[in-house]
């Protein structure tokens, strides 16, 4: 009866009703079962690339992204993707005072060879409470080598105290001084505190320029993750709750979080990686 009000040969419905999964069928639903833990289990952030680079690094299987994307498509698996922002116009001036990040051409020099050799530097706002009514500034120190939190430190304002206690910390925690350490010109970082804890220490200190936050690309992009990827998705009612919240986003992003430019790796694998192949 169904076959007649379809209009289907019998013999194609029988010979569906005896299909076996093929190999790739098997392999297919097994991907889908992945991605689907992966989605649920980190609150669907998780776009094509990165699911890609998951699980071609923590699986057996070997995909390409074209792949992954149908996938998802057929399956109706979607993710929250931000919006890539338009890029500003480059600033075309005949001198350029502070920035050591930054290339005759324009581009900036945000690879270097080695751990530990530039770090940058930003503060960010975030907020707690019942009514989100409290806030505090979290200052954060990041390797560009492997993109890992190397420190942070929070205080109630963003002041030259914080951002030095800031430096202090990822200098105890690495038992090494970086070359260079770049930052925005924001009030605390132009302070003669933190100014002369670098030059102390003989750190070189470079400053963006004035109203171009793409000089400090690498810790923009930390901030933007950081509350797209985590912050959006817990809210801390007391100060000791956004201290642990912090303190887990910090280890999560260090230890699990791939980056394609890291080859895929996470920050803490990237470094393993290196240390291994110089030795």
């Amino acid at each position: 009866m169904c076959c007649q009000i379809f209009d289907i040969p019998r013999s194609a419905y029988y010979k569906w009703l005896r299909r076996k999964p093929t190999k790739q069928d098997i392999v297919n639903d097994e991907l889908v079962r992945l991605i689907k833990e992966q989605e649920a289990d980190n609150h669907y952030i998780y776009g094509v690339r990165r699911l890609t680079m998951i699980i071609n690094q923590e699986t057996q299987h070997h995909v390409n992204p074209k792949r992954v994307r149908r996938l998802m498509r057929d399956n109706g698996i979607q993710c929250s993707i931000r919006q890539k922002k338009h890029d500003r116009v480059a600033e075309k001036k005949e001198f350029i005072l502070g920035n050591k990040l930054l290339n005759q051409d324009g581009s900036h020099a945000f690879h270097p060879t080695r751990p530990n050799e530039v770090w940058v530097t930003d503060c960010s706002e975030l907020t707690y409470g019942f009514n989100s009514e409290c806030r505090l500034r979290l200052s954060a120190i990041k390797d560009l080598y492997d993109h890992s939190i190397v420190a942070w430190e929070v205080e109630p304002t963003e002041t030259a105290t914080l951002v030095t206690d800031t430096f202090r910390a990822a200098v105890e925690a690495e038992e090494v001084l970086p070359k260079l350490l770049h930052s925005d010109q924001g009030s605390s970082y132009t302070s003669r505190l933190y100014n002369t804890e670098l030059a102390g220490s003989g750190v070189i200190h470079s400053m963006s320029r004035p109203g171009t936050p793409g000089d400090n690309g690498p810790m923009e992009s930390l901030w933007s993750h950081a509350k797209a990827e985590y912050f959006a998705f817990f809210h801390a009612n007391t100060y000791e709750e956004m201290m642990r919240l912090i303190e887990e986003y910090a280890l999560w992003y260090n230890c699990n979080r791939r980056q394609e430019t890291l080859d895929g790796m996470t920050p803490v694998e990237y470094r393993n990686h290196a240390v291994k192949t110089a030795a």
